[in-house]
């Protein structure tokens, strides 16, 4: 526990310093390597399974992706953005059909087609709104990460200690209503004095305080169901972790897999 909290206020403010540089070269490198290394532990968790994901078009899809964003903005989506990510989304989807033809097993090649798949949807697609959150502007970046974060922690510690209600004991056991309940709380209580404190209000991009609630409430829920995602894939391929790279965290994946969910959400809620 000491060396997770150690590590979190380590890279908390190394984090935030990268979100606030002007230049957002250095943050964009920074989710490419995390999305890149996601994809790697998503296979490696399949193959432990006895499924081998086509771990190469994905990462061609991931590069494609990023390309397409590189010089892309939230506010510039039309019709024809619309266009080229569905038509990009449908080669990728017709490259992993072909490939998985050539499998030695009927069962094996539609496991490898639906899972590379939901790879390519859940990381590459998901992910790279990490992205597009930071075209938003650097303050909405901080508020989505200090709500997933205030959030994650108040429902560990509180779930932790009064935690007897089983969301989801199968996939989760650990997971609690009281925790929920508690990171929520968490969360609504600490954005609300991020809010009123002059030196800490521009983390909050908002001036009605209904609409904060709101969007703080969905944040959370979606990270919630982000987490309970990624465990029910462990679950499945019978892994604790994505991968042991983040020492006492666990993997990349299992450190972005709150805001997976999380991110999409509130790029809805904060365009539309």
């Amino acid at each position: 526990m000491i060396l997770r909290i150690l590590i979190a206020f380590i890279f908390i403010p190394l984090f935030v310093g990268l979100v606030l540089l002007e230049r957002t070269i250095f943050y964009n490198v920074l989710i490419t390597l995390a999305l890149l290394t996601a994809l790697l532990e998503y296979s490696g968790m399949f193959k432990k399974a006895g499924i081998k994901i086509f771990t190469f078009i994905n990462i061609l899809f991931l590069a494609a992706v990023l390309f397409g964003l590189a010089r892309f903005r939230v506010y510039e989506l039309n019709i024809l953005v619309l266009y080229r990510g569905f038509t990009l989304i449908i080669v990728y989807a017709v490259f992993l059909t072909v490939f998985s033809l050539f499998s030695s097993d009927i069962k094996e090649g539609v496991l490898r087609l639906v899972f590379s798949f939901f790879g390519g949807f859940y990381v590459v697609l998901l992910g790279s709104s990490l992205i597009l959150l930071r075209n938003l502007g650097p303050f909405h970046t901080l508020f989505l990460f200090a709500v997933v974060w205030l959030y994650d922690g108040g429902a560990y510690f509180i779930g932790s200690k009064y935690g007897k209600t089983k969301i989801t004991p199968l996939i989760s056991p650990n997971k609690s209503l009281e925790g929920l309940i508690g990171g929520v709380i968490t969360a609504l209580a600490a954005i609300t004095a991020l809010k009123y404190i002059s030196f800490t209000s521009a983390l909050v991009p908002y001036n009605d305080l209904g609409h904060i609630y709101i969007i703080v409430i969905f944040l959370c829920l979606a990270a919630q169901s982000g987490d309970l995602l990624e465990s029910l894939l462990k679950r499945f391929c019978g892994v604790k972790d994505s991968s042991n790279l983040v020492l006492a965290h666990g993997g990349v994946l299992d450190k972005m897999d709150s805001f997976l969910l999380a991110v999409p959400i509130y790029l809805l809620l904060a365009v539309l």
